[in-house]
């Protein structure tokens, strides 16, 4: 068991989404607007390592607003991976059919294909380049093994001064930030690593 770790850049706000490309579009990925808990467009890079049992923790950036009152950087979601797939057998799944995109639907799904697997428009060629590396990869999360906290985030609020210094336990290393502790790359983490952040998590 594994785990990734990695700071949203795109995640900029409920309403400003860098991936949507326009004020007013809720950021899709990951994508926990429905069950069960997803990721399958952002950071594939990681994700195409990424095995059923491996966990995924997502970092809010530093500037993230939630109804314009700006949230500390901290985790704000996570889930145990159940299976990795493609794009093409996501759309497939009937449990999944919520995540697939339309032209019209805010937040939008995050599977990026169509129902002949090619690209779909309503993505509005913000990963059209990606698209080919993007496709082969979508991960499916546990509902009884994840959590989002900007559905409650006073909790992101309450354990924002306890967040660097479980990163510093996690990665051994000092740092005064989380860029500085996860980097702009995001970082694997061993099962022991996985492990001391879950059981902080879960107090």
């Amino acid at each position: 068991m594994r785990g990734y770790i990695y700071i949203s850049g795109a995640f900029k706000s409920l309403t400003n989404s860098v991936c949507g490309s326009q004020h007013g579009w809720i950021e899709n990925d990951p994508h926990f607007w429905a069950s069960p808990p997803t990721w399958g467009i952002c950071r594939w890079d990681l994700r195409q390592h990424a095995a059923p049992g491996d966990y995924v923790f997502f970092v809010l950036p530093a500037s993230f607003k939630l109804h314009g009152h700006r949230l500390p950087q901290m985790i704000y979601g996570y889930f145990r991976i159940t299976e990795v797939i493609t794009h093409e057998e996501a759309f497939g799944r009937p449990n999944l059919k919520a995540k697939r995109m339309r032209t019209s639907k805010n937040p939008n799904g995050n599977i990026i294909v169509d129902a002949h697997g090619g690209y779909h428009v309503a993505d509005r060629n913000v990963h059209r380049r990606r698209f080919n590396e993007i496709s082969k990869f979508y991960a499916v999360g546990d509902d009884g093994d994840s959590e989002f906290l900007l559905h409650a985030p006073q909790r992101i609020q309450t354990m924002e001064d306890g967040f660097i210094p479980t990163l510093r336990e996690v990665f051994a290393r000092p740092g005064r930030s989380a860029i500085d502790l996860i980097s702009r790359s995001g970082k694997v983490m061993k099962e022991a690593q996985v492990r001391t952040l879950l059981e902080w998590l879960r107090v």
